[in-house]
């Protein structure tokens, strides 16, 4: 969608929208009132949307892709989604879950012969209840920082066996990104393919989201797309917004840059709205997958996992909504960009946010919670 066709969309949707919704309420003044302060606060630049059934009922786009150049963002700009990547990653798993390749109750080992943890199932990986090493604690201190770093050296480093588990496979929740690097490394042994094309070709291109790619690379510089917003921090001392990579305290964007699978996608806003409309379709997420995807992780105890007060699925964290219903949401976050995909469908509703400004507490950013207090 071009931008002429985009705010022709947004002017009729906004006029009409009251006309033909009534399961919620919307007070669009509000809602721009909440982005421009945050804005006016640095803690905003890029896109927000709102979806409902398909429809754009409110988007506002505040700042600049490319400071310098003074570019405007629109449909087809590109972010770093980071952790909003899970997702995909999850997703691969089911679909080769789906073709019979493998189940997600399967041990790892079976596919990466040389893991060295043999308690640790695949599913443990997708829900954060694996165990494994604390990677900032124990192994990021070991790592070279004078070459790229990726899934490579850290499943060599794992497989040294110099690192071992934190406690039992599934007795309890910790957020864990090489978990999801080893999710990747595994589809790839699995499926024959590297990662970038399996995603491409079982998830993107069927989806329609011809804009999207699944990188090698999480280092803004290693990705040569002109339509990738430049990404930023807003340093208090000189009171502006610099390049992430700038900053000497990002320097570990070169070292840890060659990692895929946790955080390694690139999209758009209209993107992931194909992609929401793909999961509602259930043509190549099966509604079988997407339930178990959507479904709260238990532990060994049978006891839900908290996850940061809240549950976690496969690439998700869930909640219920007194007002909304439903709750599937997930946000990423690296230095320069800020992302969150949010679904209530037990109202068709939709939100996304992708930001080329790294938010401090981007988890107070929340636009639901704006619509919640509209209700």
């Amino acid at each position: 969608m071009g931008k002429p066709n985009f705010i022709l969309a947004c002017i009729f949707i906004l006029i009409s929208f009251h006309t033909y919704c009534q399961e919620f309420k919307i007070d669009t003044t509000q809602l721009s009132q909440y982005l421009n302060r945050n804005h006016t606060n640095n803690q905003f630049d890029g896109i927000a949307l709102i979806a409902y059934k398909d429809s754009i009922i409110y988007s506002k786009t505040i700042g600049y892709s490319n400071n310098k150049m003074k570019s405007q963002f629109d449909y087809s700009t590109k972010f770093q989604i980071a952790s909003l990547s899970k997702q995909f990653t999850s997703f691969g798993i089911l679909i080769l879950e789906q073709e019979n390749k493998l189940k997600t109750e399967d041990y790892v080992y079976h596919y990466l012969p040389k893991f060295p943890f043999k308690k640790i199932k695949i599913k443990h990986l997708m829900s954060h209840t694996s165990g494994l090493p604390s990677f900032v604690d124990s192994m990021w201190q070991d790592l070279d920082t004078t070459i790229v770093n990726g899934n490579k050296e850290m499943l060599l480093m794992l497989e040294s066996k110099k690192y071992p588990l934190q406690w039992s496979p599934g007795s309890k929740w910790e957020y864990s990104d090489i978990g999801y690097c080893t999710l990747a490394s595994l589809i790839e042994k699995v499926s024959g393919r590297n990662f970038k094309e399996f995603m491409n070709q079982s998830i993107f291109k069927p989806s329609g989201m011809t804009n999207t790619s699944a990188e090698f690379s999480t280092d803004y510089r290693a990705i040569k797309d002109l339509d990738l917003a430049m990404g930023y921090v807003y340093d208090s001392i000189s009171k502006k917004k610099i390049v992430a990579y700038d900053s000497p305290q990002n320097n570990f964007i070169y070292w840890l840059g060659g990692f895929y699978g946790d955080g390694s996608v690139v999209s758009t806003i209209e993107d992931l709205l194909k992609w929401d409309k793909a999961l509602y379709e259930g043509k190549i997420i099966h509604p079988e997958s997407l339930k178990k995807a959507m479904t709260p992780t238990k532990l060994n105890n049978e006891n839900l996992a908290d996850a940061w007060g809240t549950f976690y699925g496969f690439g998700w964290f869930l909640y219920d909504s007194e007002k909304f219903g439903r709750v599937q949401t997930h946000s990423g976050g690296h230095p320069g960009y800020s992302s969150k995909l949010t679904r209530c469908p037990d109202k068709n509703l939709t939100i996304i946010i992708l930001s080329n400004l790294s938010l401090p507490e981007f988890w107070k950013f929340n636009i639901l919670k704006e619509l919640e207090k509209q209700q």
